[in-house]
């Protein structure tokens, strides 16, 4: 999924496959701000588990924005199809974004509220929404996620949430990150079993750290590494949205236009 939204969305949406680049920005009638980004990195990470299984992925976004309020799509290609008539093709992500945000009078800290509507295409049976919320104070910020309703294959459930924790800043001309991410998952004793492998365990789920650097005014390179440091399992692995997640990299170049 995102992790890569529109860059001017809330901070906190620092989980995903690439790091999100600053997009050039042009000015459009009535205040309208459009600006955007397309991009091609080594592989596909959502959350720490993998969408490419390795394989590369192109990316790409386009946002508007009015005052606080911002609109915008994202796409990229993910994992092979299952259904029997898309056989041999690629689910394609489009990932629909809202939101608005804003300061909290001269406190120091910012706000965001959003909306995601995540869709497949050759997948309709995996789309499903997520509201969010964000406050940041420098460079801190701390942004949560809720799943609002099941969607068809019940992979993904309302109630579910994701939370991350993040810092950033500067230094010797990078952009470096870090984020805690900490998963709350709903219990469903028919799609998500509890066995001797927990699949769906809460707590604190992932690390990701990136570093990223402006190669010209458009072009920026950026570097993300994903931990997963959920509890092991008895089969030793540790689990994220019940997939075994392993240390994965992903090295991305981005052209805002």
């Amino acid at each position: 999924m995102k992790k890569t939204y529109v860059a001017m969305m809330m901070a906190g949406l620092m989980g995903t496959g690439m790091m999100a680049n600053t997009a050039l920005a042009e000015e459009l009638p009535m205040g309208i701000t459009a600006s955007g980004d397309i991009g091609i990195a080594s592989q596909y990470v959502w959350r720490g588990v993998t969408q490419t299984a390795g394989k590369t992925a192109v990316q790409g976004d386009l946002g508007l924005a009015l005052g606080g309020f911002s609109i915008g799509g994202w796409f990229s290609n993910a994992y092979p199809a299952t259904a029997p008539q898309f056989a041999g093709r690629d689910v394609v992500e489009f990932d629909w974004t809202a939101s608005y945000g804003g300061e909290i009078g001269d406190s120091g800290f910012s706000y965001s509220v959003g909306d995601i509507l995540y869709t497949y295409l050759y997948d309709s049976a995996s789309n499903f929404n997520e509201v969010n919320a964000g406050l940041s104070y420098g460079p801190v910020s701390l942004t949560g996620y809720y799943v609002t309703s099941d969607s068809k294959s019940k992979f993904y459930l309302a109630g579910d949430m994701w939370a991350d924790l993040g810092v950033s800043g500067s230094l010797y001309g990078f952009d470096l990150s870090g984020t805690v991410s900490y998963a709350k998952w709903k219990k469903n004793a028919t799609v998500r079993a509890i066995g001797a492998t927990n699949t769906w365990k809460s707590g604190v789920n992932l690390i990701t750290l990136g570093m990223s650097k402006g190669v010209t005014d458009n072009l920026s390179a950026s570097l993300t590494a994903t931990i997963p440091v959920a509890k092991k399992q008895p089969d030793g692995n540790r689990y994220i949205y019940g997939t075994a997640a392993k240390n994965e990299f992903v090295a991305a170049l981005n052209m805002s236009y």
